[in-house]
């Protein structure tokens, strides 16, 4: 029966629904971890509660054995002057009354030292370990439904965020979402509901943490006593706790968990405070300190990006949660999710993610003895402006390029992938390439037979990526050319250009 009651406890308060879990980072999964162990001990020693009939056990004080007319432990057997037995002296509910006096019965001595002399926080002690993280939970819960800021979240995370886990496209995805992103700029302009909730969520929790922490030591261990004197009615008795070192492990236990749930929530409210804590944060302002005037934006057709104009979705004080569940979603699903999302919401922070200076090569053979053409299609293009910074960053950051072609090779997958160049050799000007760089595709086209015949020709120098798709035997009317642009192994944006069918661009 407890083990039911604590599986519904457990999951009407600890359950979160999907939109809270992929706001939860990992601080907020360890506090969910340790109240959830906190409810299992709270019910673990709700069987030795006081309350529910676990008394204590109680002896006349040792100070007055055999110095008074009490019972004889020694008289058991004896008989009396009429040859009576006198066994009935000494039954155990007689115990540690006087004899021929007043009888006080072993049970009411053990139920009065209880209720009368036992600490309280000892008496409700499993109660009061259910209680602590209840009360926790209760506050998360509160705050919430206060603030409204569930509703929120579950709006983003319907709206936007949960179909862009599952999905690759994100071209379509943009496209597809167009209205629902409206909607939530909309609804997220000048909002600030979230950011004050978590805030003040996460301060009246660290408060009411050190509290509970300071009941515990303050008041629960000085009495968590081996034994006690206990006075029933002018008899002195002895009594020990049972339990008490089963008691005082729950109780070491539980204090070291909630000094760790302490620890999150400090984590968490400077999280909040300086968000330079927070990986995406700290990308962001590094890069954006260094975008004054990006290299591929001195076309003066193209949108100026500064410091001024650059990410303000992003960096305006006036709707913190947009960038505050960004942050959060950094950390529980990875940098690419929240770099996505923001692409969608900022054109500018979007074109730095597209490679530069797309150009597309087509070669055409005609099978000897056969009037299929076979086609060969060479892409070639420059690093998004992005890339040189994320590929330095951080070693652990993975940056590349993933090209789908459609209509696709005939004896191959019509998909490749090509990791960020480092920066090459420079010998004379020009850069130098190692055989070993050398694409081996490109070199099959190159040395191939007469046959091929170059459609156009651009110099190869000005490229730092290029892929081949050889043998395309199917007959379309144009090629579609999808570029994505990678961060860790997760398409942040893609590139879709479209081509006729023997005239490259």
């Amino acid at each position: 029966m407890t083990s039911e009651i604590e599986g519904d406890v457990r999951k009407t308060l600890l359950d979160r629904t999907d939109a809270e879990k992929v706001f939860r980072p990992w601080w907020d999964t360890v506090e969910d971890y340790l109240l959830n162990i906190l409810i299992g001990l709270g019910f673990l020693t709700l069987p030795t509660a006081y309350v529910t009939g676990n008394p204590v056990e109680c002896v006349v004080h040792p100070s007055l054995w055999n110095k008074t007319n009490l019972w004889d432990p020694l008289g058991i057997g004896l008989i009396d002057s009429k040859g009576q037995s006198l066994d009935d002296e000494y039954l155990e509910e007689n115990y540690g009354a006087p004899i021929n006096t007043v009888r006080i019965t072993h049970w009411y001595v053990k139920r009065f030292c209880t209720e009368n002399y036992v600490s309280k926080f000892v008496f409700y002690f499993p109660y009061i370990l259910l209680i602590v993280p209840l009360t926790l939970v209760l506050v998360d819960r509160i705050f919430i439904k206060t603030f409204a800021a569930g509703n929120k979240i579950k709006q983003f995370y319907e709206l936007l965020v949960e179909d862009s886990l599952q999905r690759e496209d994100v071209e379509n995805m943009s496209r597809e979402n167009m209205k629902n992103l409206h909607e939530i700029m909309q609804s997220f302009r000048f909002s600030n509901v979230c950011f004050w909730s978590y805030l003040s969520r996460t301060i009246l929790e660290i408060f009411l943490s050190i509290g509970l922490f300071l009941i515990y030591w303050c008041w629960g261990m000085p009495n968590l006593q081996k034994d006690i004197d206990c006075d029933v009615h002018g008899l002195k008795h002895t009594c020990v706790l049972p339990n008490h070192q089963f008691y005082f492990y729950i109780l070491t236990v539980s204090s070291a968990l909630l000094c760790i749930y302490i620890l999150c929530n400090l984590y968490n409210l400077c999280w909040i405070i300086w968000p330079q804590m927070g990986l995406m944060f700290r990308v962001i302002r590094k890069y954006r300190e260094e975008v004054d005037t990006p290299n591929y934006n001195l076309d003066p057709k193209k949108p100026f990006i500064s410091t001024d104009n650059f990410l303000n979705v992003y960096f305006d004080k006036r709707h913190k949660d947009l960038k505050l569940l960004l942050n959060l979603l950094a950390e529980t699903s990875g940098l690419p999710e929240s770099f996505r999302i923001l692409t969608l919401f900022d054109k500018k922070f979007q074109s730095l993610w597209k490679p530069q200076n797309l150009r597309f090569e087509e070669y055409e053979t005609v099978i000897p003895n056969q009037k299929t053409k076979s086609h060969s299609i060479i892409v070639r293009w420059n690093d998004a402006p992005i890339g040189h910074f994320l590929a330095n960053y951080d070693n652990k950051l993975s940056f590349e390029y993933t090209i789908d072609i459609s209509p696709g090779p005939a004896t191959e997958l019509g998909l490749k992938s090509v990791l960020y160049k480092k920066d090459e050799e420079v010998l004379n000007g020009k850069p130098v390439v190692s055989k070993e760089t050398e694409s081996e595709s490109f070199n099959l086209i190159e040395k191939g037979t007469p046959s091929f015949t170059r459609k156009h020709s651009h110099s190869i120098e000005n490229f730092r990526y290029e892929v081949s798709f050889e043998n395309i035997t199917q007959q379309e009317e144009e090629y579609t050319v999808t570029i994505s642009t990678e961060l860790n192994g997760r398409t942040v944006t893609q590139t879709v250009e479209k081509f006729p069918m023997g005239q490259s661009e």
